[in-house]
């Protein structure tokens, strides 16, 4: 591999001589002043103004004479209105041309809002993405005039729909113009404009693949003042990139980033707090290690994958949060009590059979519910357990229903006696599980929930089938409880 990196360097060396760091910066300072400006009004996933960023791109890569991975656009529209842009460098090796190095950047971003005071507020999104996209554009200048020493074809992507739910990338996963396999790494440039703020860039997925920090480490590929930081794999459980989509196929991927010190998703991501000679220096480097992996064929994906990435797990394991109300059901008669408030937390597992799932849960739950005369609060301990159907898992999100029994033991419970002209003091008195409540209920529970990446958001009924009240009431009837929750769960 040494050898293979002098040689890159070598003749990158002769390019980049004409092509100056001056003028890369220039041509960086242009693209995100044009893709960030505010008559693009934040370029929002499917608008009028994401179709104008779009439609640049396109024409930049027409004059650097760019060829469309298919047919004749570069444009590769997707539901409902989304549309990628897709180039391809070819390689010139018969025997390499086949295996591709994928780099994408997202160009769209928040849009707009109008505030409180009736303005319109707009999300310029210099950072989030017009820097990650305009690195991509000067990379296919920059790779296009070395094409003859690319043995590996190179395809550049513009994604749409990123802010969306990575719907661009996903699209492109799920539907390659060629064998998913012969993709040999995948490239997610995604603020890359903050270098000076944070001190490096970072590459997360270097443990994807084999000697992964060595390719990215080696000395001659790094431009003077540039500090480049590896990391394993991505880790954040809160964001995600457009990697996702293939690190969930196995294929190799890199997150490349100057961090979040930039305002994100806010609206002072502007094309004026930009660094753009660090910008500059990432730029170069990058098309130092794409060229370098696109000529050596010793470069192979290591089988690792994130564990953020994983898909299809056999097992999950996750905490939820429910908040909704209860009430009690009187088993005769036309009314039951008023409704109050319920809550529960707790952690879930689930046992993953493609289509079907087996959902055990433990909650500690706090639960009210409304008389006439006062309120009943009771704390205890529930242990459903849920038959699962559910769209194929995936990291990327999906639809179930589900419905169960469920047991649970009250640990303790109070009657709040409310105030009445006899007697104006409010009485708190424990409830009696010997005489007067019971302590154990069973019962089952139904409900619908969606998922995307590590969220899981739903609704669930409970509906308690023994009594909770060891004597009659009124109308000769029981209490039973009934309760309804919005929960959300997060998965680890």
């Amino acid at each position: 591999m040494k050898r293979s990196v002098y040689f890159v360097i070598l003749q990158f060396a002769l390019i980049t001589g004409v092509y100056s760091q001056s003028t890369l910066e220039v041509k960086l300072r242009q693209h995100v002043y044009t893709l960030a400006a505010d008559s693009l009004m934040g370029r929002k996933a499917g608008s009028v103004f994401s179709k104008k960023a779009a439609d640049y791109i396109a024409a930049q890569w027409e004059e650097i004479g760019l060829t469309p991975l298919e047919g004749d656009s570069y444009f590769r529209p997707f539901w409902p209105n989304y549309q990628n842009l897709a180039a391809i460098i070819e390689g010139s090796d018969p025997a390499l041309k086949d295996q591709y190095i994928i780099v994408g950047a997202h160009y769209d971003h928040l849009g707009n809002k109008v505030n409180n005071n009736g303005d319109t507020v707009i999300y310029n999104g210099a950072d989030d993405n017009a820097s990650g996209v305009a690195t991509l554009i000067e990379l296919g200048r920059l790779l296009k005039s070395s094409q003859s020493m690319l043995r590996k074809s190179v395809v550049l992507i513009a994604f749409d729909a990123e802010e969306s739910g990575l719907f661009g990338s996903g699209e492109f996963a799920d539907n390659p113009p060629f064998p998913i396999d012969n993709i040999e790494l995948m490239i997610s440039v995604d603020m890359v404009g903050w270098y000076k703020a944070s001190g490096y860039v970072k590459y997360s997925g270097s443990g994807t693949i084999n000697n992964g920090k060595q390719w990215l480490l080696e000395k001659p590929l790094i431009p003077d003042g540039l500090h480049v930081i590896v990391q394993n794999f991505e880790k954040s459980i809160f964001t995600a990139t457009d990697t996702r989509s293939f690190a969930e196929k196995d294929i190799p991927t890199l997150s490349v980033t100057t961090g979040a010190k930039s305002p994100y998703h806010k609206p002072a991501d502007m094309a004026h707090l930009i660094d753009f000679h660090g910008m500059t220096m990432i730029t170069e480097h990058l098309a130092n290690v794409i060229q370098t992996i696109a000529q050596d064929d010793s470069f192979e994906a290591s089988g690792k994958i994130a564990s953020k990435h994983k898909n299809n797990q056999k097992f999950t394991f996750g905490i939820s949060a429910n908040m909704g109300s209860n009430y009690h059901y009187y088993t005769k008669g036309a009314l039951n009590g008023k409704p109050a408030s319920a809550y529960n937390i707790g952690i879930n597992g689930q046992l993953n059979m493609n289509y079907f799932a087996i959902r055990p849960e433990i909650y500690y739950d706090y639960i009210k519910a409304n008389h006439p005369e006062g309120k009943i609060t009771t704390h205890g301990i529930t242990v459903p357990l849920n038959l699962v159907l559910q769209t194929p898992p995936s990291s990327s999100g999906g639809l179930a229903v589900f419905i169960g029994p469920y047991f649970s033991y009250k640990l303790k419970g109070k009657y709040d006696k409310a105030p009445n002209d006899f007697d104006i003091m409010k009485h708190h008195v424990p409830l009696d599980f010997d005489y007067t409540c019971r302590r154990e209920e069973f019962g089952f529970n139904y409900g619908a929930e969606v998922s995307l990446v590590k969220l899981r958001l739903g609704v669930t009924h409970r509906s308690a089938l023994t009594n909770f009240s060891r004597m009659k009431h009124l109308d000769d009837a029981h209490l039973r409880n009934r309760a309804t929750y919005v929960s959300l769960s997060y998965l680890f």
